[in-house]
């Protein structure tokens, strides 16, 4: 029986893996227990509780201003999804509709974090120069976010209403140079991937498997399901949405396939929804009183996060507080199927399993 900590924390008598001190891995710590016979893993047990911060707990002394500050912390690679997922929950509780421009405003700003999150992951096929390209996308986009609300990593910008500041004068035309080198980053990807046989047939998760463990997003369609909540039209992918042809094998090959095709969709509706901020002039918040109330009951609403499905289910009793707020993360459920890819696999390419079902720490705190 061998013991693999991946991630920044090695334990005593443990074996440390690290898939590169920039990658999203290595802000926290995974245990994984597993059986071998000649190298090859038999079983596996994953813990990943080491992420715990009580955030749901906490969620019920914040009022509905407050508590989208610990929703932003959860998955801070996309924290703005974190941040729209509590948002809407409220609003649409409320049956509040936010101004045209600040759903138009939010629909980028999604995509903007879903570049993020996808090129921070896909960083695992790249080294040399090719990787200190999509390093430099990543910083751009973080000094972009910088730039619009003070803060790289956790914007903030969602508010109960809309959003707490429109895009500075020339943000939107700044995006041009931005998008286009995310553009080529995502073709170099692709050549990479196209040009190795390594992930191919590695850590194949099936149709059944991913509905089995309650994977959607990028894993699922690797597997052939599509479940991408955009196509729903909320916020104003109505508009812009592109979707993305699923795969049908379901291995590392594919998921990491689908993340390069989400890139190049993303910086498509980036454009789209920037064209349509310029046509949609206006107040990007609504004027509200100081105190917020939820109407009594239960309220659920789903988004498409980078990784899949996160849903926040919010208990109200009607009051300045919520009863109970419970979110649905991609990286738990993403976790939670870890140790089923990893049967079969070598010990060598644990961190190529790992890198192609992505999480991060904070978001799989439950």
């Amino acid at each position: 029986m061998q013991q693999f900590s991946i991630g920044g924390l090695i334990l005593p008598d443990h074996t440390g893996i690290s898939l590169g001190y920039r990658h999203p891995t290595s802000a926290g710590m995974v245990r994984v227990v597993v059986e071998t016979e000649a190298g090859v893993i038999r079983s596996a047990d994953v813990t990943s509780g080491y992420g715990h911060r009580a955030a749901e707990k906490l969620f019920e002394v914040r009022d509905y201003r407050s508590m989208i500050m610990l929703g932003d912390r959860h998955d801070w690679l996309a924290a703005f999804s974190g941040e729209l997922s509590l948002t809407l929950t409220v609003e649409n509780a409320m049956r509040l509709t936010p101004p045209p421009r600040a759903t138009v405003l939010r629909t980028l700003l999604a995509e903007l974090a879903r570049i993020h999150s996808h090129l921070s992951f896909l960083s695992h096929l790249t080294d040399g120069d090719a990787a200190a390209r999509l390093w430099q996308v990543v910083d751009r986009l973080r000094d972009a976010m910088l730039g619009w609300s003070g803060n790289r990593v956790h914007p903030m910008l969602n508010r109960v209403g809309g959003l707490a500041a429109d895009a500075p004068e020339g943000w939107l035309d700044h995006l041009d140079d931005l998008l286009d080198d995310a553009s080529r980053v995502s073709a170099d990807l692709r050549a990479t991937l196209a040009g190795t046989s390594r992930y191919s047939g590695l850590a194949v998760l099936d149709a059944q498997t991913c509905l089995g463990y309650g994977l959607s997003g990028p894993v699922a369609r690797a597997a052939g399901l599509d479940l991408d909540r955009r196509a729903g039209g909320y916020c104003a992918y109505g508009q812009v949405f592109r979707p993305v042809t699923p795969r049908a094998v379901g291995d590392a090959e594919s998921r990491f396939a689908v993340l390069i095709d989400e890139v190049g969709t993303s910086v498509d509706m980036v454009r789209v929804t920037r064209s349509l901020a310029a046509a949609t002039p206006g107040d990007v918040a609504v004027r509200l009183s100081r105190r917020l109330k939820v109407p009594e009951g239960e309220h659920e609403t789903d988004i498409e996060a980078p990784w899949g499905i996160a849903s926040c289910l919010l208990v109200s009793r009607g009051g300045q507080t919520p009863w109970r707020v419970a979110l649905r993360t991609p990286s738990f459920s993403d976790l939670s199927a870890l140790g089923r890819a990893l049967e079969g696999v070598r010990t060598d390419d644990i961190a190529d399993v790992v890198a192609s079902l992505g999480y991060t720490v904070g978001d799989a705190d439950k």
